[in-house]
């Protein structure tokens, strides 16, 4: 057991030999790279080869996120007009029905022999129309020749109007009838996807009774209905006018969804249809709601979405890679710049949210600006440096824009680097000291 712990003492010591080796060449390597910058008493400094992009506008979409619920274009709850029992029920659940189609039929007896009587009594009333008509023709030929008096005649007279308002009345009855026997067959008023019968033949209804029979809903297309604040909103309805002021031809504005959590979105694009014009008291908050095409019906009314909402068109912005931005100790952000002399000099700037890998620039740096994106390590202010060009793709940043690019927000400031390999040789000096104390402990009970 002695040479065990002999022979880790011997351990302990070399992990700390090197230990200290590695911190010499560290050492020596700072001192070599900062003679890199930093040149001797009387000597001139050594220009460091750095890469830059040459800053220009980038046309970019300005776009709001807005959560949202899917509505159907159309929602029909059936309901009965008249009283009875379901005879039958003519359509499959879940299935397609068009406009006028019937789906129940009720009990028509009843509503036969209303209809029946119906035209009795308009034959009756009629009947006693014509003799009316014959009775003040007669009426007006005799008080011509004076053979009647004025009263017979003017009773005559208003027998036959009591008649024909009676005619009246009688085709209205039958009209009536006709209407709650065509009610006894229940038709589909919109096209579109029936759901489960709440009630099966047999089952008595009443007259707009409280609770649908089914609910037809036509799904293609259907509404997204999106919330956004009442600020946000009115500033949404500004740019909108500005951009149809610009482009009087322009009258949509393309709409992106993202249907649940999906980061992918939905083939179809959609176009913004109206703003509400009040304010929901609970919320705080304005209904956009805008229309899609849902010919593949994936879309199902109540369903959570996310949509993007394009609200001015394109605009130019600066972009600017992500790994170029430092974050100073107070929080800001900074950037290397090339100025006329060709000299480093360090810039503050303040960015927007993240656009892929690159940042939106609110303020800082103009068009035309050397920005350098490679060899920043060693760079002190008003060191001389070597620029060279270095050429990036902006197609790529103009055809897929991400939502909210626009939105004034300051990214969160880098983590921390990772341990280096002082502690990592510390952390493992330290557990082998303790793996040998708890040995001489074991030995020692």
């Amino acid at each position: 057991m002695n040479f065990r712990i002999f022979a880790i003492s011997i351990m302990i010591s070399l992990v700390w030999a090197l230990s200290g080796c590695d911190r010499a060449a560290e050492d020596e390597g700072a001192q070599g790279d900062g003679g890199s910058t930093q040149a001797g008493p009387g000597q001139p400094a050594a220009a460091v080869e750095v890469g830059f992009i040459e800053l220009q506008p980038i046309a970019i979409s300005r776009t709001n996120e807005l959560p949202g619920r899917v509505v159907a274009y159309q929602v029909a709850e059936i309901r009965p007009q008249v009283s009875g029992i379901i005879q039958s029920r003519l359509f499959k659940e879940g299935s397609y029905v068009e406009q006028g189609q019937q789906l129940y039929q009720i009990d028509p007896a009843r509503y036969e022999a209303d209809y029946a009587m119906a035209e009795a009594g308009l034959a009756d009333a009629q009947a006693r129309n014509e003799n009316a008509v014959l009775v003040f023709n007669r009426s007006k030929r005799l008080l011509e020749e004076n053979a009647i008096s004025r009263q017979a005649y003017d009773d005559a007279l208003s027998r036959l109007n009591q008649t024909r308002a009676a005619v009246g009345l009688a085709e209205a009855e039958v009209k009536r009838a006709q209407i709650n026997l065509d009610y006894t067959r229940v038709h589909s008023p919109i096209s579109g996807y029936i759901g489960p019968s709440a009630l099966t033949t047999g089952a008595l209804v009443s007259a707009q009774q409280q609770f649908a029979l089914a609910t037809v809903r036509q799904l293609d297309p259907v509404y997204i209905d999106l919330s956004q604040t009442a600020a946000q909103a009115r500033m949404l309805q500004a740019r909108l006018a500005e951009a149809r002021l610009d482009d009087m031809d322009k009258t949509t504005f393309k709409v992106t969804l993202y249907p649940g959590n999906s980061s992918r979105r939905y083939r179809h694009e959609g176009t913004l249809d109206a703003t509400d014009l009040a304010v929901d008291s609970r919320t705080g908050a304005i209904r956009l709601r805008s229309t899609f095409p849902n010919p593949d019906r994936l879309l199902l009314p109540g369903l959570f979405v996310r949509a993007s909402v394009e609200d001015v068109g394109r605009s130019r912005e600066i972009l600017i890679p992500q790994k170029s931005v430092r974050i100073e100790p107070n929080g800001e952000q900074s950037v290397w710049v090339i100025d006329a002399d060709n000299t480093a000099v360090k810039r503050s700037i303040r960015t927007g949210a993240a656009h892929g890998n690159h940042w939106v620039v609110l303020n800082g740096l103009e068009p035309g600006e050397r920005l350098i994106v490679e060899g920043t390590m060693n760079l002190r202010e008003g060191a001389p440096v070597k620029p060279e060009k270095i050429e990036i793709d902006t197609d790529q940043l103009e055809k897929d824009v991400p939502p909210d690019t626009l939105n004034e927000q300051v990214p969160a400031p880098e983590d921390p680097p990772p341990a280096n390999s002082e502690d990592a040789h510390g952390e493992s000096a330290a557990a082998i000291a303790s793996e040998a104390e708890q040995e001489t402990r074991g030995q020692r009970q």
